[in-house]
């Protein structure tokens, strides 16, 4: 039997509830979700992401759907949240399956480049522990200087294009018909998230599980041991391939399972909040694109502003 097609995305953006909502899609006896969530397989124009899981041609990437049963699986689908940001990303999946389906979830901006940055940082692929001159390096970064030495995420750190976000919601709502796209808000699924989810499944055209407990999903963590967490994420070319597959591995179980090995190597740690003077300067550099999310999605974002 062939692999059944993987017929809907979340595509970003990072730091905005994907996660989450994958998670809860991932328990639906309708829905198959790939293991790891995030494959980075469409975004052409973002190919060195494509080393952390080694998916290069289209074989490779579809063995990830193998387990799927078209029969009981309605949606089948994955979570590259760098698929939003990338230029060609979405054109890529549509030549694949013009009938695709498109979840995208946004997040104030300010709040998604500095949770952006303390991934990378709990990831070890930014070596600038300070936001504020992590920020400033991001012209230097552009062309090629003072990129960290383990960094495969190289657009991610480019803070400032990763939350802006009306080019790349203008972008999808030009390539993608609206009855195939759904826009969701990561204030919303903090307020209500069993709203959210409902709005989902009707989405994909599934029935309700009966879902009444949505817990918390990928907060932020810092590993217990500095040692250890490089090792895991950043070790030397000797140990890489073995180190891949232990990723791997930990990428493939489920979500409850993930989180409690989580918790054992890394512990919760809440990010000091912005300078307030950096803060108003970040809202000042995003005005311009909020407000044009505005004008195109007609929703009052003021709260961002």
């Amino acid at each position: 039997m062939d692999t059944a097609k993987p017929n809907f995305f979340i595509v970003g953006a990072p730091k905005s509830g994907t996660s989450a909502l994958a998670f809860y899609l991932s328990e639906h006896p309708q829905v198959f979700f790939s293991r790891p969530k995030e494959l980075f397989y469409w975004s052409e124009d973002h190919q060195y992401a494509r080393e952390r899981h080694g998916v290069y041609t289209l074989e490779s990437y579809l063995r990830f759907f193998e387990d799927s049963d078209p029969a009981l699986h309605k949606a089948i689908g994955e979570g590259s949240v760098n698929y939003l940001q990338s230029h060609n990303a979405i054109e890529n999946i549509l030549a694949f399956n013009p009938d695709a389906k498109f979840i995208a979830m946004l997040r104030d901006p300010v709040d998604v480049a500095y949770g952006m940055h303390g991934e990378l940082v709990r990831h070890y692929f930014e070596d600038e522990l300070d936001f504020e001159k992590a920020w400033g390096l991001q012209s230097d970064r552009a062309s090629g200087i003072r990129i960290p030495d383990k960094c495969v995420m190289r657009h991610q750190l480019q803070y400032q294009d990763v939350a802006t976000f009306s080019p790349q919601i203008e972008r999808l709502h030009t390539l993608v018909p609206e009855s195939q796209r759904l826009l969701l808000f990561f204030d919303d699924l903090k307020k209500d998230t069993g709203a959210v989810y409902q709005q989902t499944l009707e989405f994909l055209g599934l029935t309700d599980d009966g879902r009444s407990e949505f817990p918390r999903v990928n907060p932020a963590r810092t590993y217990r041991s500095h040692a250890i967490g490089r090792l895991y994420q950043t070790p030397p070319k000797w140990l890489e391939p073995a180190m891949k597959r232990v990723r791997h591995w930990y990428a493939s179980l489920p979500g409850n399972k993930k989180d409690m090995l989580a918790g054992m190597m890394a512990k919760k740690e809440a990010r000091a909040p912005l300078r307030e003077e950096f803060a108003t300067h970040l809202r000042d550099i995003f005005r311009t694109d909020v407000e044009k999310l505005e004008v195109m999605l007609s929703r009052d974002l003021a709260h961002w502003k």
